[in-house]
């Protein structure tokens, strides 16, 4: 858990150089007439491959941190509302038309997925401020912030859990493959796309391409 939590430290998920206090946060909100998202991290841990011999490398545990997409309040605890921006993964369909593009004389099939996918897109829309577990606060906060009785910190990344993110690296990935010459095929074909000078087909499910 230690690792994962190092890891999205390290990619500025979110802000914790100047923490807030959670009623100050939404007091101002409140008072400015603009609207904030409030909500909670926390940590889950599972074991990978659970079916293999105990002493098999590739039988391990793994952390994740993720967003409480279901507990989310706005600056009044009412339930926040999203911008419900709804992602377009590919069908089925898609992959079997690009298994089958692959199957043709000199073509091949090649999988790749993106590496922390989501928290490579910037968070958008309303701001976001959230409450780490107190495990994962770090030391240094009682130090200099000793008077937050809950601090909270801006998100700055989509985060896997808050229910935005999958259309926020969506968007993301849009952009960059569009960038590199990829075409998309249509609105029929959802996250598929098409390169014309490599005669490329790229279908994207998710993190997968």
């Amino acid at each position: 858990m230690k690792k994962e939590w190092d890891r999205l430290r390290q990619k500025n998920v979110w802000d914790e150089s100047c923490p807030r206090e959670w009623d100050d946060v939404r007091r101002e909100a409140d008072a400015g007439g603009y609207t904030v998202h409030m909500g909670w991290l926390f940590g889950i841990c599972v074991e990978k491959n659970a079916e293999l011999e105990p002493d098999d490398p590739n039988r391990k545990f793994k952390g994740r941190v993720v967003f409480q997409g279901n507990r989310v309040i706005d600056q009044n605890y009412d339930a926040a509302i999203f911008q419900d921006l709804g992602s377009s993964p590919a069908t089925m369909e898609a992959s079997k038309l690009a298994d089958f593009y692959g199957c043709a004389p000199d073509n091949v099939v090649q999988i790749a997925d993106a590496e922390q996918a989501y928290i490579q897109a910037d968070m958008t829309g309303t701001p976001t401020w959230i409450c780490l577990p107190p495990e994962a606060r770090p030391a240094w906060w009682k130090i200099k912030f000793p008077h937050l009785r809950r601090p909270v910190c801006r998100l700055r990344r989509a985060l896997y859990g808050h229910p935005d993110a999958g259309t926020m690296w969506e968007q993301l990935q849009d952009t960059h493959a569009k960038r590199v010459g990829f075409r998309a095929l249509g609105a029929e074909w959802p996250s598929c796309y098409w390169h014309d000078r490599l005669k490329l087909m790229l279908v994207v499910y998710v993190d997968d391409f």
